[in-house]
């Protein structure tokens, strides 16, 4: 759903997103194609049910030289998650991108730290990404952006108690 909310706005996001970063529409078209397949790749891993990935190794207590245990792995989310927005990709490592795809598919809320070098185009990948939360019926709250400030407003989130895990690709001192 997010995926086709963003395709719905490609128009919108080209224009804001050439004007903000100088990048060629063709090279945002194709992040854009980026972005929304790797969103559609992470439903149909869902839809599978390849998520699960559920495993069981029964205990081998006979087992030389040591026995092993029983060994149980049970994938879940783990709570909230702050990503944040690249400087060169304004889709495929920002708002909506793989990051922000995987702890979504993952069931984790996001907490998107946009990046200062296209604050437009994230606002409308945001509206995307909540108007398709909305349409599906997701809780509200699974995802936010947060907009503006220096390091300190990113340095704020990563130390949040509630944030369990990041994704930032990024500059060295960030």
């Amino acid at each position: 759903a997010i995926a086709d909310e963003i395709e719905a706005r490609a128009e919108a996001i080209t224009e804001i997103g050439t004007q903000e970063t100088g990048l060629p529409e063709a090279r945002l078209q194709g992040e854009r194609g980026r972005t929304t397949g790797q969103l559609r790749l992470f439903a149909s891993h869902i839809l599978k049910g390849d998520y699960l990935d559920r495993r069981h190794d029964e205990a081998l207590p006979d087992r030389q030289p040591l026995p092993r245990p029983d060994i149980k792995l049970v994938m879940r989310p783990i709570g909230p998650v702050a990503v944040f927005g690249a400087s060169n990709f304004p889709l495929a490592f920002s708002t909506a991108g793989g990051d922000t795809a995987a702890a979504l598919a993952a069931g984790c809320p996001v907490v998107v730290k946009g990046h200062g070098a296209h604050p437009g185009t994230g606002e409308i990948v945001a509206e995307a990404i909540l108007a398709a939360i909305e349409k599906t019926g997701m809780p509200k709250g699974v995802f936010s952006l947060v907009q503006g400030g220096k390091r300190d407003v990113g340095q704020a989130l990563v130390q949040h108690p509630l944030i369990n895990a990041v994704g930032f690709t990024g500059s060295l001192g960030g």
